[in-house]
């Protein structure tokens, strides 16, 4: 009996500790009175009016759980097994979401939850083998294409020394001429 009038208090320590804060908070606020924070008054009346709820829904909350079955007993139990049906049927909505989810991401056209699973992983093992051909692949264009760049690269190296080299016996024979 003791312990739910400590709990009960607690709850009202708290109670009290929030309101605190907010009365704080609005102390602060009052302190910067400036237009933009003026109408902020209104959403902190609506936080304290949130607060006061959250307060009366944990107080509402500690009633209920002072009505909570003798540990043992066949209502207890019946809870507990209720409980445990709840649980289940989430997990059992949960993986069938997501089945459902794996099944619109393959292309498949099967109905069969095993038959969706094994075709998930056929065509993730389809999907990593052509990554891996694809990464072959490409790194063997990509070496290919620095060859014939660097290939290309040294023949126009040559090609602007020869036409350099032309550029110099064209200046040697207008000199030339221009002598005669």
């Amino acid at each position: 009996m003791s312990k739910r009038v400590n709990e009960m208090e607690n709850g009202g320590l708290d109670k009290k500790m929030k309101t605190d804060n907010i009365d704080s908070q609005l102390l602060n606020h009052n302190k910067n009175d400036n237009a933009a924070e003026v109408e902020d008054k209104g959403s902190l009346a609506a936080s304290v009016a949130r607060l006061d709820e959250e307060n009366m829904n944990e107080s509402m909350m500690g009633l209920q759980q002072s009505s909570k079955p003798i540990h043992g007993s066949e209502e207890w139990h019946k809870q507990r097994k209720e409980n445990h049906k709840n649980v289940e049927r989430r997990r059992r909505e949960s993986i069938n979401a997501g089945i459902k989810e794996l099944a619109s991401l393959i292309p498949t056209s099967d109905t069969n939850k095993s038959q969706i699973l094994q075709r998930a992983v056929e065509y993730i093992k389809r999907l990593k083998e052509n990554e891996t051909n694809n990464i072959e692949k490409w790194t063997l264009e990509k070496l290919l294409t620095e060859q014939a760049v660097t290939e290309l690269d040294n023949s126009n190296q040559k090609l602007k020394a020869e036409l350099e080299k032309c550029y110099i016996e064209i200046e040697n024979y207008k000199r030339l001429l221009e002598k005669k």
